[in-house]
């Protein structure tokens, strides 16, 4: 009986040990892995056979004219469009070829090869833009035609997949940065490293962490890409950025439905410099600016891997999750903005071009022209009026009409005028500190500093008439009086008057 029972407990102990060493095994394996990943460390090991050093990626080959067009949200439609002038013609985004007469974002394209565009759908236009050869283009600007041959190039398209508002901290208007915090996502296609893969792997799809040792592996385009901020503290923000390892990944490999996309993520406080215009406050409106740079240039002429001069084009497209989200912050329950709302334009994405005429390059050694594709997040913004109007305004008018009425006052009682004329002028000056700590110190004055001067002006003319009367009341009392009744009648509607000429004009 022992003996059988010695038996079997060898074997149990016999499986347990086998079951401990292919454990042991495959955990050995999985620690000795580039990233913990199996589909990270295959392509790390096929790179290592192919390549000798990294490659900087693009993710399409194309021979065009090379012109890309712009884009708008179609709220209606819930999908991004082909951006169009009046005249149904689309505008051009970007073109990597006679840029002395395609203006990016203004010039619109009546026609190519003759065939009208306003009559065209959004992928006809795609298609038509793809075209190869010598292209006839007729521009909408005075029907010029110019023609382009048609050259190779790289491009890439970095996806914006997400931006999300998640709250706007802080409006500082005096120094000009404004503090959000939010949540973003782009992402880049990658084909290179798909190929890359063995063909048992392809089936592998979802999430793998691209730490450090693999990122210095390869180029990583997507990394170029940053936000314009005015500073960054990692201890409010994950990204790409922070020096230390995070708990959260901010740099992923997606590999699903047969295709691989590198996903970075960055999230957290960020704080970007402002340029306000003031010139109408208290009724002012301004455009909050969120700028996002994919920081490579387009060229006409660059030469690739393999040592050929070809063009490159690098630009970020946002995609409709990131419209749906900024759309939502739209509703004052959710940004919950109280100084200001939100303006019925509400926010848009819009590309544009920088343009740096004085880039050194490295490689040339020489001054060259960098263009550059950006994306603004622009959020227009309304000031709430009505705490200056109430606060400010009133009571500088109620004051002035103080300073007004001593002009009832019968002349002869100079003394009494005067008092009443000075107190109010001191009161009026006094309330000019009021709203001094909302503005930066201008070079210009506000529609609220004109108004103000204005006050002070027509604060003093009773000032002056008293000290005037005082002089003339005995000798010529009859003429005193009428040109009081005159002042004090046509005065007022004179300064109403330029009121409103000083807040219309602004």
């Amino acid at each position: 009986m022992h003996f059988f029972k010695n038996l079997y407990l060898s074997k149990f102990n016999f499986i347990f040990f086998v079951i401990l060493f292919i454990l042991n095994t495959s955990y050995s394996s999985a620690q000795n892995q580039i990233c913990d990943s199996h589909i990270i460390d295959n392509i790390s090991k096929n790179i290592a056979k192919k390549y000798h050093q990294p490659i900087f990626h693009y993710n399409e080959d194309r021979n065009d004219a090379g012109i890309i067009f712009d884009f708008k949200w179609d709220i209606s439609k819930k999908k991004t469009i082909i951006k169009r002038n009046k005249n149904n013609y689309p505008i051009v985004r970007f073109s990597l070829f006679e840029k002395e007469k395609i203006i990016p974002n203004t010039t619109a394209i009546k026609l190519i090869n003759d065939k009208n565009l306003s009559k065209l759908s959004d992928s006809q236009i795609e298609e038509l833009s793809k075209l190869s050869g010598e292209i006839k283009i007729t521009l909408d600007d005075e029907n010029e035609t110019i023609y382009i041959n048609s050259k190779r190039y790289k491009l890439n398209d970095f996806k914006l997949t997400n931006f999300e508002i998640q709250s706007i901290n802080n409006i500082d208007t005096t120094k000009g940065i404004l503090e959000i915090s939010f949540l973003s996502n782009i992402t880049n296609v990658r084909n290179d490293l798909f190929n890359l893969l063995d063909k048992e792997n392809h089936e592998f799809d979802g999430y793998h962490a691209i730490c450090p040792e693999f990122r210095s592996t390869l180029n990583w385009p997507v990394v170029e890409v940053g936000f314009d901020e005015f500073r960054y503290d990692a201890d409010v923000r994950e990204g790409l950025k922070n020096k230390e390892i995070l708990v959260n990944s901010v740099f992923d490999l997606i590999n699903d439905n047969n295709e691989i996309r590198t996903f970075r993520s960055e999230k957290g406080v960020a704080s970007f410099r402002q340029s306000f215009d003031f010139k109408k406050f208290p009724f002012d409106k301004q455009k909050l600016i969120i700028r996002i740079k994919p920081n490579i240039g387009s060229w006409s002429n660059w030469n690739d891997d393999t040592g050929e001069g070809v063009g490159s084009v690098t630009m970020i497209s946002p995609e409709p999750r990131s419209f749906f989200n900024l759309e939502k912050f739209i509703d004052p329950k959710i940004n919950k903005l109280k100084a200001w709302k939100i303006n019925d334009d509400g926010i848009q994405i819009v590309s544009k071009v920088l343009v740096d005429k004085n880039y050194y390059d490295i490689f040339e050694k020489k001054i060259v022209t960098k263009y550059e594709n950006i994306l603004d997040i622009e959020i227009t913004i309304d000031r709430n009026f009505q705490h200056y109007l109430l606060k400010i305004m009133l009571p500088v008018f109620l004051i002035l009409c103080v300073a007004w009425y001593v002009l009832w006052i019968p002349t002869e009682k100079y003394e009494a005028r005067l008092n009443t004329s000075i107190i109010a002028l001191l009161a009026l000056i006094a309330y000019n500190f009021v709203f001094q700590d909302d503005l930066p110190k201008l070079e210009y004055l506000t529609a609220l500093d004109w108004y103000v001067l204005l006050s002070y002006i027509f604060c003093c003319i009773p000032v002056f008439l008293s000290i005037g009367f005082s002089k003339f009341i005995s000798t010529n009392q009859k003429k005193v009086m009428k040109i009081n009744k005159f002042i004090k009648i046509w005065g007022g509607f004179l300064y109403l008057f330029l009121t409103l000429q000083i807040f219309y004009n602004y």
